[in-house]
């Protein structure tokens, strides 16, 4: 019986209810809207620790993120998706007055700025999942880390801009899509996310005097408890 539970068709069924289970959790999580970033943050933590990790439980674990990362989230959430609502704003309105010389470039500039934003927010809640950071150091060290990834950043975004897609052409889906997709994208972010992050993250906790020596604003803040180094699976700091 052992066997058949530990056989390869198992695992991925009981992989593939579980991200559906996520799934469900974040969406539910999403409704106030507000709680987004916290949401977004919390699945990501979980897909990383429990989907591919196999690290505790998956209830658990999105719960404890969720909280952890409430109020921080909301300092990151906030002011990115203001931003992004008046590029798209200003973008919509210049394509309505017609297309001139400048009106082009404006446009570029606007899609542009919009396109690094959102990288800037994909990297955030990532960077808030795995360290110990205020929202304004998470999206500073974001916007540093997008810029010197930028192979990683062009890839996520590419599969972001896939799945915004996706629910443009199969609006008519959107239950279904939402039934799956979060989970699944997050899941194949995370490949490349985890290939940078590693590179931030030390292996060992430093002593407390060494903390004091360093300059807060130019390190990660490293999660307290640190039971299991999970984070440290998979990645190859030299990438």
């Amino acid at each position: 019986m052992d066997r058949f539970f530990e056989s390869k068709p198992v695992v991925y069924m009981s992989k593939f209810f579980d991200m559906v289970l996520l799934n469900v959790i974040f969406v539910i999580s999403c409704i106030p809207i507000v709680t987004i970033g916290a949401a977004c943050t919390a699945l990501y933590y979980t897909c990383v620790k429990v989907i591919r990790r196999d690290r505790s439980k998956l209830w658990k674990e999105y719960k404890q993120s969720f909280v952890d990362n409430f109020k921080t989230s909301i300092g990151i959430w906030i002011p990115l998706v203001l931003t992004e609502t008046a590029l798209a704003v200003v973008t919509y309105r210049l394509l309505s007055q017609g297309h001139t010389s400048m009106s082009a470039a404006m446009i570029g500039i606007c899609m542009a700025f919009f396109l690094f934003i959102l990288a800037i927010m994909i990297y955030s809640f990532a960077v808030l999942s795995r360290f110990t950071v205020s929202a304004k150091e998470a999206i500073r060290n974001a916007t540093v880390i997008s810029i010197h990834h930028g192979g990683e950043t062009i890839y996520m975004l590419v599969m972001t801009l896939g799945l915004a897609t996706m629910f443009v052409v199969g609006w008519k889906f959107i239950p279904l899509i939402l039934l799956i997709m979060p989970s699944v994208y997050t899941l194949l972010i995370s490949y490349f996310m985890e290939r940078v992050l590693i590179q931030y993250t030390p292996e060992e906790e430093q002593n407390a005097s060494d903390e004091d020596e360093a300059a807060s604003e130019d390190m990660l803040y490293t999660e307290e408890h640190k039971e299991k180094p999970w984070y440290l699976e998979g990645g190859d700091k030299d990438e």
